[in-house]
C-alpha cells in the first residue's frame, strides 16, 4: 500500500466534505465516506510512494505555515482511468505551492523507490477525494446528489499527518 504525506483540515471543513461523502452514499454511489476506519477523513495527498521512512517525520515536522492555513475549495473534479474518481479541486495558491514543493522536497530523501508521478511539482493537482472507482453509468447520478451545497468555500487546515498505508496508521506532524 502507498504510504503519503497529507493536509488535514478543521473539524468544519470534514464536517462539509463528510456531507458530500454521504450525499454519494445516500444515492448508491461509491464513497470516501463508506471507508470504515478512525483515520478516514479528508485530506490533501501532497507527495505518495511505496513506503516513506518515519525519518523524515523531524524534517517534515519543522515546516512551518501549515496549521491554521486557508484554502479554497472549488470545482467538482473528475480524474479518468478504467474507473474515475470524484474530488473537489484544492484551488493552487502560492503558499499552497510552496508548502507542497518543502514537504516534497523534505520527504524524497526518506522514500522507498520514487514519488508517485502525479504528486510531482508540476504534476500536482490538489484535491480532496469524494469517491473511487465510478464508472460512466455513474455521472449523472453523481452530479445530481451533489448538485446542492457550497460551489466554492474556504477551508482550514489543521495540520500534516503521515499515513503508513501499509499498517494503516497515521502520524501527526504539524
Amino acid at each position: 500500500m502507498a504510504h503519503s504525506i497529507e493536509l488535514i483540515f478543521d473539524e468544519v471543513t470534514n464536517t462539509i466534505i463528510g456531507e458530500q461523502w454521504r450525499k454519494l452514499a445516500d444515492a448508491g454511489l461509491p464513497s470516501q465516506g463508506s471507508i470504515r476506519s478512525t483515520s478516514n477523513r479528508p485530506h490533501v495527498t501532497l507527495i505518495a510512494a511505496d513506503s516513506i521512512d518515519a525519518t523524515a517525520d523531524m524534517e517534515l515536522s519543522a515546516i512551518r505555515g501549515v496549521a491554521g492555513m486557508t484554502v479554497n475549495i472549488g470545482a467538482l473534479l473528475l480524474f479518468w482511468g478504467r474507473r474515475g474518481t470524484a474530488a473537489r479541486l484544492v484551488v493552487p495558491s502560492d503558499h499552497l505551492l510552496d508548502i507542497h514543493a518543502q514537504v516534497f522536497d523534505a520527504t524524497c530523501p526518506h522514500i522507498g523507490g520514487r514519488p508517485l508521478a502525479h504528486v510531482s511539482p508540476g504534476s500536482w493537482t490538489p484535491h480532496i477525494t469524494l469517491a473511487r472507482r465510478l464508472v460512466e453509468g455513474h455521472l449523472g447520478h453523481l452530479m445530481r446528489a451533489l448538485s446542492e451545497g457550497p460551489e466554492m468555500f474556504t477551508a482550514q487546515v489543521a495540520g500534516l499527518r503521515r499515513w503508513n498505508g501499509d499498517t494503516r496508521e497515521e502520524f501527526q506532524l504539524v
